[in-house]
């Protein structure tokens, strides 16, 4: 089987679903795979160490699985084929309909990594972790006003390194989210010396997270997460009473359509926040001045009187660290991905098989309209 790496189509996508050490790996174990690598000057890793390991430079060959990190452009899909990538279709995301539209009239297999969960239910490929990382950091440099790194390969001990010696005076903050995005950002605060509201530092210095129950509340007052998540009874949100006296807010967790927005832009006023940092940023979804991603060259919008970080690929900033991780769980379930491409199953890792769409996500139906 032929597995090809395609050149990322955004850009300031630095990362790589596959790293060289990686590709060595399967193809000393499966020695019927062979891989090949489209050219790219942005990537982080060089092609030549790609061509060291035996990979092949791709032009129009034919190929069993392309690879991306980001969605593919429009103009490179191609019919009766199989892709796999973030697509951000799931939550039928206005942006990328048109990507799902050919992938269906193209008779393609579209594989998201979000939906690859192992047996507890967690998914078992992502950069949630770096996001949160990256998006603490863009959001409490802006705040504090600190001079920009000029070098674009970072690591995470460069970000922590860039707040030594830096007063951060009684910074609060406020977190929604306990998953791995999360994590990442608490990781950082806590090794530039702000720990958590169970724990404040002097001056009252701390951040606080909060959880589901703490930002929804169901009508009804019987609270259960699973239903929220699956979209049963209804929940109001209750994230106002708790923003008081806080400078910064991270939005670190899930959402989708069938959630409250957390508030409304009625109320962003002199009192709100000074800056959020929307790494989850999804564009007009719980954090309602998230109208627009940004990017890593400019993170930054105004909003009223207050300022918003959303950058849509923030894993990005740490490009070689992030795709060193994401490989070494890609490595580990491709071949489980390869051996389901010409079987009659859908499994629910497919958004789409073969042109068609995937009965877990006939909702999607409603968007494509």
């Amino acid at each position: 089987m032929i597995v090809s790496i395609l050149k990322e189509s955004k850009i300031n996508e630095l990362r790589t679903p596959l790293v060289p050490k990686d590709i060595l790996f399967l193809k000393k174990s499966f020695p019927k795979l062979h891989f090949l690598i489209e050219p790219s000057k942005q990537r982080i890793i060089n092609d030549h160490e790609y061509y060291k390991v035996g990979c092949e430079k791709y032009t129009n060959q034919k190929v069993d699985l392309y690879l991306s990190i980001k969605e593919v452009s429009l103009s490179k899909i191609k019919s009766n084929q199989n892709y796999m990538m973030f697509s951000h279709t799931i939550k039928g995301q206005v942006n990328n309909m048109p990507l799902l539209k050919k992938i269906l009239k193209g008779n393609c297999s579209l594989i998201d990594y979000e939906l690859l969960k192992n047996k507890e239910g967690k998914r078992q490929l992502g950069f949630g972790w770096y996001a949160g990382v990256m998006g603490a950091y863009l959001t409490l440099s802006r705040f504090l006003k600190l001079k920009e790194m000029q070098k674009k390969n970072y690591i995470t001990d460069d970000l922590i390194k860039n707040f030594q010696n830096v007063d951060l005076q009684d910074l609060k903050i406020l977190i929604t989210g306990d998953g791995l995005v999360s994590e990442g950002a608490q990781f950082f605060l806590k090794k530039i010396g702000i720990l958590s509201k169970k724990k404040p530092n002097r001056n009252n210095l701390h951040f606080k997270v909060l959880s589901p129950s703490q930002y929804y509340k169901r009508v009804d007052g019987r609270f259960n997460l699973n239903d929220l998540m699956k979209g049963k009874g209804k929940y109001e949100s209750q994230f106002t009473k708790h923003i008081e006296g806080y400078d910064i807010y991270l939005a670190c967790h899930y959402w989708d359509n069938r959630f409250p927005k957390l508030f409304s832009k009625k109320n962003v006023n002199k009192g709100f926040f000074k800056i959020i940092g929307d790494i989850t940023c999804d564009i007009n979804g719980s954090v309602p001045t998230t109208v627009k991603s940004t990017s890593l060259a400019s993170p930054y919008y105004r909003y009223k009187n207050m300022e918003i970080m959303a950058v849509d690929n923030l894993p990005s900033g740490l490009p070689l660290e992030a795709s060193k991780h994401f490989s070494r769980k890609l490595k580990v379930v491709l071949p489980k991905i390869l051996k389901s491409l010409n079987e009659d199953t859908i499994e629910e890792y497919y958004v789409s098989k073969k042109g068609y769409l995937n009965f877990r996500y006939l909702n999607l139906l409603n968007c494509l309209i």
